[in-house]
């Protein structure tokens, strides 16, 4: 992930992030007022749906040039530069979307997520989960992180301590002109990692994708999803 550099390429590229953290808002909303603690908040998306709910939004992030433009994007939230993935201060309400997922052990930092909320608070969560990018990781494997179901990641939540209250799956297809676009997308948006591929390498993958994966209308199909949790 190179999320740092990529910041500004994120929030232009980054739509399918944008809708689930709208949806995610909307999934468990927060009563005006509410304090919410947000964490790996990127450029601001989720921040913003929570403003709009009347929250009040102390965001963070390990990038500060991701912090810089969620702070030009949603200026009304009270920004900081955090590692999430360490002890955070203790807080009323914890919110993250599209980042747990980059955790080495996701179980640990949900204990010290709940070790770090107030008793009565609750813990709002997206993370892509299954069938997310199947047909991608139908050529390449699983990539930068470890894919996981919506059982698994209960799972782990359960394991670090909290009382899963609701959760859904948003899955939905995405079409774009081209195998190279859809990729293009992810690498503007700083979503890459290691080993990448040879010049070789990727012709045949962009090759076989568009084969395989060709939209009915034109054009490619990428299948996001997205896990969202209600927790306490």
């Amino acid at each position: 992930m190179r999320f740092e550099e990529k910041a500004r390429g994120y929030h232009a590229h980054a739509s399918p992030q944008r809708r689930f953290a709208e949806a995610l808002a909307a999934f468990a909303p927060f009563e005006p007022g509410d304090r919410v603690t947000e964490v790996g908040a990127g450029t601001g998306f989720l921040t913003r749906a929570l403003l709009a709910q009347g929250a009040l939004v102390d965001a963070s992030d390990n990038s500060p040039a991701m912090v810089e433009v969620g702070r030009e994007a949603a200026p009304s939230a009270s920004w900081s530069v955090q590692d999430a993935l360490g002890d955070l201060f203790p807080c009323h309400n914890l919110a993250s979307n599209g980042m747990l997922q980059w955790a080495p052990d996701p179980a640990a930092t949900l204990r010290r997520w709940r070790t770090a909320v107030h008793p009565g608070g609750r813990l709002l969560l997206g993370v892509p989960c299954e069938p997310g990018f199947r047909e991608l990781r139908s050529l390449t494997g699983e990539g930068p992180i470890r894919w996981r179901d919506e059982a698994m990641w209960l799972r782990l939540l359960r394991q670090g301590g909290w009382d899963v209250r609701a959760s859904a799956v948003m899955e939905h297809p995405e079409t774009y002109p081209s195998a190279v676009d859809f990729l293009r997308q992810l690498h503007g948006s700083g979503v890459t990692g290691e080993p990448r591929l040879g010049v070789g390498e990727l012709r045949s993958l962009l090759r076989e994708y568009g084969r395989r994966f060709a939209a009915p209308g034109g054009g490619v199909v990428a299948t996001w999803a997205w896990l969202m949790v209600e927790a306490g």
